[in-house]
C-alpha cells in the first residue's frame, strides 16, 4: 500500500516465477524475472518484490526464508543498467552505508548463457 491512510493506493505486481529451493538442507526463494527489454527501474521492482515476498513470509505467521532474486534478459543489446542500489542512488555519504539495502539481484543474459554453453 502506498499514499496517505485517507486515500491508499494499492499496487499488485508479480514476480514471473516463485519457488521455494533447498541449499544444503536449508530453505530459500527464489525470485526469478524474465526481461526482454530495458527497465531503467528494474532495480526498485526486484525490492519491490523481495519486501513484498519477505511481508507475506511474516503475516502468514510461519518461518521467514531468504529470497534470492535473478534477472534473465534475453534483449539484443547489451545490459546496462544498475544491478544494485547502490550503483542506482546518486551518492551515499560514507555515514549512511551500513544503513543502506542491498538490493542485488543476479543477471543473466541469454547471449552469455549461449556462448558459455558452447
Amino acid at each position: 500500500m502506498i499514499g496517505n491512510v485517507d486515500d491508499p493506493t494499492e499496487i499488485k505486481r508479480y514476480r514471473d516465477v516463485v519457488r521455494k529451493a533447498g541449499i544444503h538442507g536449508d530453505y530459500v526463494i527464489i525470485g526469478v524475472e524474465h526481461q526482454s527489454t530495458f527497465d531503467k527501474n528494474m532495480i526498485f521492482r526486484i525490492l519491490n518484490y523481495d519486501a513484498t515476498t519477505y511481508i507475506n513470509q511474516v503475516e502468514s505467521k510461519k518461518e521467514v526464508y531468504p529470497v534470492g532474486s535473478f534477472v534473465f534478459y534475453t534483449g539484443d543489446e547489451e545490459w546496462k543498467l544498475p544491478e544494485t542500489l547502490k550503483e542506482t542512488l546518486k551518492s551515499i555519504p560514507s555515514e549512511m552505508v551500513y544503513f543502506s539495502m542491498i538490493g542485488d539481484y543476479l543477471l543473466s543474459t541469454l547471449k552469455q548463457w549461449m556462448q558459455e554453453s558452447l
